[in-house]
């Protein structure tokens, strides 16, 4: 009774749930907040740990929670020398510009393999159910998705303007500006199809013990939402425009700027007051609408993603979070970060993680615990601290 009890708690609908709570995650968060500055720093790698594992334990699937392993040494160690290839660097760019010109050359061609390598890390050091994650992925596929395909139009416009340089000697220079142009538009119609490419190759990499991971995403989908946010965008600027111009005519601005003064003289004084009002309110304006835009499209590529995402044929996740949910989210945290002035941000991170896990859930076809876990090498924390210290972020915002 009790195996069959089981069986039917690990198949069906299993809802994502996350436990922790603000009051908890702020004393740690102040701990390692004391702790990182008296220690100039070197605590930070114990933070971290403490960080993850406390939401790694809190985000639970039918009462189980996920796990963090990493050593806390082995990320100072890493640390220290992302630390200090970033001194070199800044001293090189102080110092012998030629140089830093080249490290930062250095730097781009190993992003891929910094991300690469944080992409192994934070896999091997998390597990659900005692089963460890991998990730798969080659290395030569980090550097075709992250560094190869982007930069295709920009050498090919730099390479178009060597041809023309030797061709016709001195040529124009606005035929630069139109090679540059086009070479950014070009790189900007291929955001959603690197989007795609690069999420999809992230998932499929990943393995769950030996499970295989994948996620059948639909390059047509991501352009599809792209083009709508392009379209709210227009509409959302138009109405920045009409708030603007009758913002303009209530406060009299318009007319009072050509209005000449009583002797005929110079033009009439303008009050400045109104103003600043009317470009403070079109600065709120635009604020709230690269909120609303950054919801929409969170909102968007998550449910699409995470509604593609199968484990085998055993699991299939399903995300269903809203725009206009996400949007009043960001808009609350943004006010309660600006009231606070900035104490409220544990409160901020914990409301994110439950807003997460309670719109994601887990269909079950199957018990997750015929999967073991693969025998899979230590890795290296290095080219994950490496990342954060010159700010290459591994995270394609897909956590729970």
């Amino acid at each position: 009774m009790e195996q069959a009890t089981r069986t039917d708690i690990e198949t069906g609908i299993q809802p994502f749930q996350f436990t922790g709570s603000g009051g908890e995650y702020f004393k740690i968060w102040i701990v390692n907040l004391i702790l990182g500055i008296l220690t100039l720093g070197i605590y930070s790698a114990w933070a971290k740990v403490r960080t993850n594992r406390y939401f790694y334990g809190n985000t639970q699937v039918d009462n189980t929670g996920f796990e963090y392993h990493a050593n806390p040494l082995a990320i100072l160690k890493g640390r220290l020398i992302a630390v200090a290839l970033l001194l070199i660097y800044v001293l090189a760019d102080q110092l012998f510009p030629s140089v830093s010109a080249v490290l930062a050359l250095s730097l781009l061609l190993a992003t891929p393999w910094i991300i690469w390598k944080s992409m192994q890390f934070n896999a091997r050091m998390t597990s659900f159910r005692n089963v460890r994650f991998g990730f798969y992925g080659s290395l030569q596929d980090a550097y075709r998705y992250l560094l190869f395909i982007p930069t295709i139009p920009l050498l090919t416009a730099l390479l178009a303007g060597i041809v023309m340089w030797f061709v016709t000697g001195s040529p124009e220079p606005g035929s630069y500006v139109m090679l540059a142009v086009v070479a950014f538009l070009v790189t900007w119609l291929m955001v959603p199809f690197l989007q795609q490419a690069i999420t999809a190759y992230y998932i499929g990499s990943h393995r769950y013990g030996q499970g295989l991971l994948q996620a059948d995403l639909s390059i047509k989908r991501y352009y599809l939402i792209y083009l709508y946010m392009m379209g709210w965008s227009i509409l959302m600027f138009i109405g920045i425009g009409l708030v603007a111009g009758v913002g303009m005519m209530f406060t009299g601005l318009g007319m009072a700027a050509m209005a000449p003064a009583a002797d005929g003289g110079e033009l009439a004084q303008i009050n400045l007051a109104p103003m600043l009002s009317v470009i403070v309110l079109i600065y709120i304006v635009m604020m709230i609408a690269g909120i609303w835009v950054k919801a929409y499209l969170k909102a968007k590529i998550r449910n699409h993603v995470f509604n593609n995402i199968k484990l085998d044929h055993v699991m299939q996740l399903q995300s269903s979070i809203a725009t206009g949910r996400l949007f009043g989210f960001y808009l609350v945290n943004m006010l309660l970060m600006i009231c606070t002035l900035g104490l409220a941000w544990p409160w901020i991170k914990v409301r994110s993680a439950r807003l997460m896990a309670d719109t994601t859930q887990a269909h079950l076809a199957g018990s997750l615990d015929e999967y073991v876990s693969l025998q899979q090498r230590g890795q290296s924390a290095i080219g994950d601290e490496v990342g954060e210290a010159f700010d290459v972020d591994a995270n394609l915002d897909l956590a729970f």
